[in-house]
């Protein structure tokens, strides 16, 4: 059977099981141009390392390609197209690896403070609508994406809770949003939106040309942003702080206050689950950066547990 068939067909499979199933599809579809549309038997193992090294020191994309080859395989065997996998038996080192940017307070109110501060006509985007879409992905934790897609019918402004519709693994959810955060959302709306522009399907967060804002935008706005604000890693460090580095954080912050107030973390795991969209809560355990405020809360959660008698202030 030729390469690109099963994988066409695997991947149609893991879509039927309801994975978005995007960057995966696209790295095998990368691997069928490199080794040609061949009979899947005839991919020889040296033209496979040669597709996983590529040029250049190995870095997490080559472990991205690897897994995604390796699940493909194992498809591949079980319906009998091979009957063994070109991979290689052994793996390089891994890369260090990546630790996503918490977050401080003192961060998010520098990046505030810098974005009240930037006059609206320099900026590509209104200074309140950067303003609006910080404490949005910080107070839930958003996928930048998500936040993107919102319409102004996805709020509903008095139960305070937004519709996030059909986004990663097919799935909808409602998340609600605090009191602060719902007045924060309806204040936007009121100053940007003027009556006779909004409809259902208008964007909640607008460019200055009321449409629609894109990723790539945002991401240059931020870059910007957090530079006026001196948020930053050390200039050697090799990933500076992402937007997408608010959900890690809103993650983090959720634990660490059940943490504080002796909460039941086992118990509440499946809820922070839900409330990001996720299938299993090992999906979210990636978001579950160990700072050290979470490991101090984590420690006296269990000192509690294992040695009661101790008081603590």
């Amino acid at each position: 059977m030729r390469l690109f068939s099963v994988v066409e067909s695997y991947i149609a499979h893991k879509r039927s099981l309801g994975m978005l199933f995007n960057s995966e599809a696209v790295r095998l579809r990368a691997y069928v141009k490199a080794m040609g549309d061949v009979d899947i038997r005839r991919v020889r193992p040296a033209a496979v390392r040669q597709f996983l090294y590529g040029v250049g020191p190995v870095t997490a994309y080559w472990f991205s390609k690897y897994h995604s080859l390796n699940s493909f395989y194992r498809y591949a065997i079980a319906h009998h197209h091979v009957s063994q996998s070109p991979l290689p038996l052994t793996k390089p080192q891994e890369p260090a690896r990546f630790e996503p940017y918490i977050y401080t307070n003192q961060d998010m109110q520098r990046l505030i403070d810098a974005a009240d501060s930037r006059h609206r006509f320099v900026w590509i985007l209104d200074p309140h609508t950067v303003r609006t879409l910080l404490l949005l992905l910080y107070g839930t934790g958003l996928r930048i994406s998500e936040a993107l897609r919102l319409n102004l019918d996805d709020f509903d402004v008095e139960n305070r809770v937004l519709t996030i519709h059909e986004t990663k693994f097919f799935k909808s959810r409602f998340v609600p949003v605090g009191e602060d955060l719902g007045h924060v959302l309806r204040e936007y709306i009121d100053q940007q939106w003027p009556v006779e522009r909004r409809t259902p399907t208008a964007p909640l967060l607008r460019t200055q040309k009321y449409e629609r804002i894109k990723r790539q935008t945002a991401e240059l706005v931020f870059k910007r942003l957090r530079e006026k604000a001196d948020v930053a890693r050390p200039s050697t460090a090799r990933y500076q702080p992402r937007l997408h580095d608010f959900r890690h954080t809103f993650a983090v912050v959720r634990l660490v206050t059940w943490y504080r107030e002796g909460k039941n973390v086992q118990r509440l795991l499946p809820h922070l689950t839900t409330y990001l969209g996720h299938l299993r809560i090992m999906e979210t355990q990636r978001y579950l950066t160990m700072t050290t405020e979470l490991l101090q809360q984590a420690s006296l959660c269990f000192e509690r547990y294992a040695r009661p008698e101790v008081k603590r202030a």
